[in-house]
């Protein structure tokens, strides 16, 4: 079931020209039969008037809105919990002397950390015009330009890393179950700590014995440089501000535009998510499939809204 805690919703991902830009709570831009494709525009049907049709070749199991909204301030309990998870783990890194950590993942169940130093500075020009906040300064490439090796470190038996500092990710991981959390406290607006993923983060298996957790106190970030291909295997979590990539003006060159984006596992999101734009900038393709097995083999200490499945249908098969 898809649900959705908004009646109405103006969806910043199509193009509205000449229409009621306020849609469904949950809505689609598939074209009805006999008619096929997609359309850029709002379709007649799915403008917020009225009750919305049955769309079960989109919603397989049905659509309901509005739904009591989802109380992302009581993450800021389940990261404090991680914290002291982490902490009993060895596993918990306060701040960094530099920009923040960064974490690769690897295949025998250790990570390398590196201490980043300096972060690319993408120019005036080039900065984030559309205003987005959480990030310090605004306009930042969220991309490692120095970075200083730590140590390695063999994952926690509990699963459980927490970072008291930004956090960038990448990597592979072989039969590893992981949460990662970035944040800081007290919990301050002006503190919140981000988590940046430029390149492949990867599980070795697909069939639950693989799973990563991110959980950011502010964004959970896709950077300036990030690579042109990207597939991110994992479950992303923002408590108070977004999932997605900033907007980069087309004076960052080939920077402000990418191929392909791929993410198997699932997004929670305060804000709203987004990896592209309306003018072509960001991610021009944006593959997302939900990860089945999180829901019966969550990632350790996961902050979950839900404990079981319910049944929309049920038949009899002889």
């Amino acid at each position: 079931i898809v649900t959705s805690a908004k009646n109405e919703y103006d969806d910043p991902e199509h193009n509205d020209v000449g229409q009621d830009a306020e849609e469904f709570g949950v809505h689609t831009h598939v074209r009805e039969a006999p008619e096929v494709g997609v359309s850029e525009e709002p379709l007649g049907s799915e403008v917020a008037i009225g009750t919305a049709p049955d769309r079960r070749d989109v919603f397989v199991a049905g659509r309901i809105f509005p739904v009591p909204d989802f109380d992302f301030q009581g993450i800021t309990a389940s990261l404090s919990n991680i914290k002291s998870v982490a902490e009993e783990g060895d596993r918990y890194f306060g701040s960094s002397e530099g920009k923040g950590y960064h974490v690769v993942l690897k295949e025998n169940n250790t990570f390398d950390l590196y201490e980043v130093t300096s972060i690319l500075n993408p120019g005036h020009a080039c900065r984030n015009a559309v205003g987005q906040t959480n990030d310090r300064p605004p306009w930042t490439s969220a991309t490692i330009q120095e970075k200083e090796f730590l140590q390695n470190y063999p994952f926690p038996s509990n699963g459980t890393i927490f970072f008291e500092d930004d956090v960038w990710i990448d990597g592979k991981i072989n039969t590893a179950r992981i949460t990662i959390a970035a944040g800081r406290f007290p919990d301050n607006s002006s503190n919140w700590k981000n988590i940046t993923i430029n390149n492949n983060l990867l599980y070795t298996n697909y069939d639950g014995q693989d799973v990563i957790a991110l959980i950011a106190q502010g964004n959970v970030n896709v950077g300036l440089s990030s690579a042109d291909n990207l597939r991110i295997d994992a479950a992303l979590v923002s408590q108070n501000g977004r999932v997605g990539r900033h907007f980069y003006s087309s004076d960052c060159e080939s920077g402000y535009m990418r191929n392909s984006l791929t993410l198997y596992g699932m997004i929670a999101t305060k804000v709203r998510y987004g990896f592209s734009y309306r003018d072509g900038n960001g991610y021009n393709s944006k593959n997302i499939t939900y990860d089945p097995n999180l829901f019966y083999l969550p990632p350790p200490n996961f902050p979950l809204s839900g404990d079981q499945y319910s049944v929309v249908s049920w038949e009899e098969v002889k």
